[in-house]
């Protein structure tokens, strides 16, 4: 890995291939490429990025319940990329021009700095959707980054620090509350860490942890519809043990400092409330002069290339790739992300090579949620799992994922890691 100045970079280079974000897709692609292609292929490999790591959206849990540093949902690009012939260019996309197959980065408005390409792979991913419910947008706290697990994190332990100053009952009930809202994995994940996570925390602060309120708020009338039936039910049940309140099938209406109205009247006590309800492509990409469907997302030929180009790939949560079995935009999750990458780098690596790229067949073969540490549901080949198993078979698909983009030495350091935190 070699940071670079994209001013130094030479402008008549034949085979640069940028490829812009270093997400699951970004980074899986960048390395891919380079462990895969020869000298002879005369390529050269650029990574454009802001950010000089990967934030591991996976892990903000722990950072947000206090259990695990920071650090720990970082994969840096300086131990991820350690010998790997790719050249880093820490900023930000700004233009696309593809009639000159060229990028300009830099600060949003601004001409900033070009860089040519061969081939250009977009993996830009995407941002939290909050819709504009009164007073949603200034309480609630996203989860889509480090600097979100914090926030929350801060937000819990001054929440406890104001508490210890209340004598009534009742308004130590509504202060000791955390609602998230959003009943797909990432918001299950959410309030199952912080329901054991947070009891022992509170008894420090000298609370009775029955005072605790948890709450999650779902607008459909169950939870996690990405995964069987069966594994919803006995997900709720352990939200339930854990004593997490359920609220399905009401729209959240509106948001004041200390409550979450709902349809119907119903009020939930959410001086902390975690907003976990969807997202979409990254913003820009309806300004980069490319395809894109009525969500904001890239436009993909069967070969993941954007609609209409010949040297721009679109892969990941920005990209709209519909699945050939039932002409469905597959859904945003890493594992298809991380396959999109790996065949456009190989896709990219035949045409390098004379080779045209051939249709991306895209196959899901298993999902996990935790459902607080140590448990979880999910299935795998068509066979539902539940408990620890679970929760091995998410791990090991982590540390498939860190020797993949890794090596064996960072899958082990990071596993240690995990295995400390009893994840």
């Amino acid at each position: 890995m070699e940071s670079v100045d994209p001013l130094l970079l030479d402008p008549r280079h034949p085979r640069r291939v940028v490829v812009v974000g270093g997400g699951y897709a970004g980074l899986t692609f960048a390395v891919t490429l380079a462990n895969r292609m020869r000298a002879t292929d005369g390529i050269e490999i650029v990574l454009v990025d802001p950010r000089p790591y990967q934030q591991a959206l996976s892990e903000l849990d722990l950072v947000a319940a206090g259990t695990a540093r920071p650090q720990f949902a970082e994969l840096w690009y300086a131990d991820v990329l350690r010998g790997l012939p790719i050249k880093v260019v820490h900023d930000r996309l700004e233009q696309v021009l593809p009639d000159l197959n060229v990028i300009r980065v830099g600060p949003r408005g601004e001409s900033g700095t070009t860089i040519p390409y061969w081939r250009l792979v977009i993996a830009t991913g995407a941002i939290p959707t909050i819709p504009p419910v009164p007073g949603l947008a200034d309480r609630a706290i996203t989860m889509w980054s480090v600097d979100d697990a914090l926030k929350l994190q801060h937000a819990i332990e001054a929440q406890f620090r104001y508490a210890v100053t209340l004598t009534d009952p009742a308004a130590l009930r509504r202060a000791l509350a955390v609602t998230v809202v959003g009943g797909g994995a990432t918001g299950v994940e959410i309030i199952g860490t912080i329901a054991k996570r947070l009891p022992p925390m509170i008894r420090r602060a000298g609370h009775d942890p029955s005072e605790l309120t948890m709450t999650l708020i779902e607008a459909r009338p169950d939870i996690l519809y990405d995964l069987p039936e069966v594994q919803r039910e006995r997900a709720r049940k352990r939200l339930e043990k854990l004593g997490v309140r359920l609220q399905l099938g009401r729209k959240l209406v509106a948001v004041d400092e200390t409550t979450a109205h709902l349809e119907g009247g119903v009020d939930v006590p959410s001086p902390v409330l975690v907003w976990c309800g969807g997202a979409h492509a990254d913003p820009d990409a309806i300004s980069w002069q490319l395809m894109c469907d009525v969500s904001g997302r890239l436009v993909c030929d069967p070969t993941l290339k954007a609609t209409g180009t010949d040297a721009i790939y679109a892969v990941g949560d920005v990209a709209a790739f519909r699945d050939p079995k039932d002409s469905r935009v597959l859904p945003m999750l890493a594992q298809f992300a991380i396959r999109e990458a790996e065949h456009a780098a190989d896709s990219v690596l035949g045409e390098a090579r004379g080779v045209a790229p051939k249709p991306f067949v895209p196959n899901m073969h298993g999902e996990f949620v935790s459902v607080g540490p140590g448990w979880g549901v999910g299935w795998m080949f068509g066979i539902n799992v539940s408990g620890w198993f679970a929760i091995v078979m998410k791990r090991i698909t982590y540390i498939m994922y860190w020797i993949q983009v890794g090596s064996f030495r960072l899958a082990w350091k990071r596993t240690v890691q995990m295995l400390r935190l009893r994840r």
